[in-house]
């Protein structure tokens, strides 16, 4: 049997999220959760037949999406 990278240690502020409070904590439906899930973007975990999404995961997910503003001057005239 393969061994599968270790997860680090679960930080007590680390919630486990169902599907329907992460779209709630992404502020999206619960389609496009599937559909990341389906395109192997964000990490999730199975539960039996239960899809469960660790806080840390969504966030990180969201930090890898993060656009930094670009400081250069404005091309208005």
């Amino acid at each position: 049997m393969t061994s599968r990278p270790s997860r680090p240690p679960v930080e007590s502020t680390d919630r486990l999220h169902d599907v329907d409070s992460a779209a709630d904590y992404l502020r999206c439906g619960r389609r496009l959760i599937y559909r990341l899930v389906a395109e192997r973007k964000i990490t999730f975990t199975k539960a039996g037949r239960s899809l469960r999404f660790w806080q840390s995961d969504l966030d990180a997910y969201l930090d890898a999406r993060t656009v930094e503003p670009i400081n250069e001057p404005s091309l208005r005239r």
